[in-house]
């Protein structure tokens, strides 16, 4: 006898089915986990030229960084209501990443900011914080 039977066929069904159940919800949380991780270097990358622009006194202004739910916007100004927005850079974060804090401006020439302090990006259980200290230094936590 050649050929495949069917108890054959739905056994591979069955395991196929099976290794499927498994890999998609192992696939969907690394594919968010690399999402957050890009997010958060943006936000890191972001806040350091922001720090070097006001250093390097481009355009002769202060720098910043305004933060809402899920986007933030690099400003030129010594606040962002008070910025040219001719000059903002808006970034937008991945579906169902949230970001908290409100805004981080640096001087101009010091690169110190207004206040030390954390911005965290949260996605489900997930929250990475990045932190900047009364110098200007800006890390991952």
């Amino acid at each position: 006898m050649k050929g495949i039977s069917l108890i054959e066929l739905l056994l591979v069904f069955a395991i196929t089915g099976l290794l499927v159940f498994l890999a998609v919800p192992v696939s969907l949380d690394f594919y968010r986990s690399q999402e957050m991780n890009i997010n958060s270097r943006e936000v890191l990358e972001t806040l350091r030229r922001a720090r070097l622009r006001a250093v390097s006194q481009e355009m002769d202004s202060s720098f910043g960084v305004h933060f809402a739910s899920n986007s933030f916007t690099l400003f030129a100004g010594s606040s962002y209501a008070g910025r040219d927005s001719r000059y903002d850079e808006v970034f937008t974060l991945a579906a169902g990443i949230s970001i908290s804090g409100s805004e981080v401006v640096f001087a101009k020439l010091s690169g110190t900011p207004g206040a030390a302090g954390i911005v965290q990006l949260q996605s489900g259980n997930k929250t990475v914080v990045v932190s900047i200290n009364a110098v200007g230094a800006i890390d991952i936590q």
